[in-house]
């Protein structure tokens, strides 16, 4: 099955940032440019792994129930199989009632098969949606959470403009700040999960 579901990107537009007012009479600073490339952020930081992990959680969901609605097909199609093997085998010995009986059962079975295709293609088309809708909220938090994290690493090193690495050609690794972005938004993550509580102090001996 095709991996659809994907870690979105923020867009790849520039990233402006208040400039100081040029002083009267001097020539306008020129702005700082600097790049980040935002699928390395995703890839690399924790915080993108997170939600790089919850959707292939999806994925493997919808794996799964794939794999299982396929095996209760194979188990449809070899008692469809082993009906009509039967009917053929005992065709010289059947009377016209039982061969009537056995062919009907075929049927019954081909319409339950068919059923079950069914309402199965249709719940699994179900749990793609669910899947789809629930990988765009995990991109927007994502967004959410990543981009004052760009913008302070862009604020303190007295960035003007920030451009995603696909909108430019060639880059020097001393305007790159993803690996910025990285260290900064992975302490961050750290520092809000819960530290563990301290086991108790052994009593002392004798007590």
């Amino acid at each position: 099955m095709t991996k659809s579901l994907t870690l979105l990107l923020l867009a790849a537009a520039p990233v402006a940032f208040a400039q100081e007012p040029a002083a009267a009479g001097l020539p306008a600073k020129a702005p700082k440019i600097a790049v980040i490339d935002m699928t390395r952020v995703s890839n690399e930081s924790l915080l993108g792994k997170s939600y790089a992990q919850k959707i292939e959680n999806l994925q493997n969901e919808i794996g799964a129930e794939a794999t299982k609605k396929q095996n209760e097909l194979n188990k449809l199609d070899t008692a469809i199989k082993a009906l009509r093997d039967e009917l053929e085998k005992q065709a010289n010995v059947l009377s016209p009632e039982g061969a009537e009986k056995k062919q009907q059962e075929i049927v019954r079975k081909t319409r339950e098969r068919q059923a079950f295709v069914e309402d199965s293609q249709a719940e699994l088309a179900r749990m793609r949606e669910r899947a789809q809708q629930q990988a765009a909220q995990f991109n927007n938090e994502f967004q959410l959470k990543i981009r004052p994290i760009v913008e302070a690493v862009a604020k303190d090193k007295g960035v003007d403009i920030l451009l995603d690495s696909q909108a430019a050609l060639a880059v020097t690794k001393e305007y790159d700040v993803s690996r910025d972005v990285i260290v900064k938004a992975d302490d961050a993550e750290r520092a809000a999960k819960p530290k563990p509580a301290a086991a108790p102090a052994a009593s002392p001996a004798g007590n």
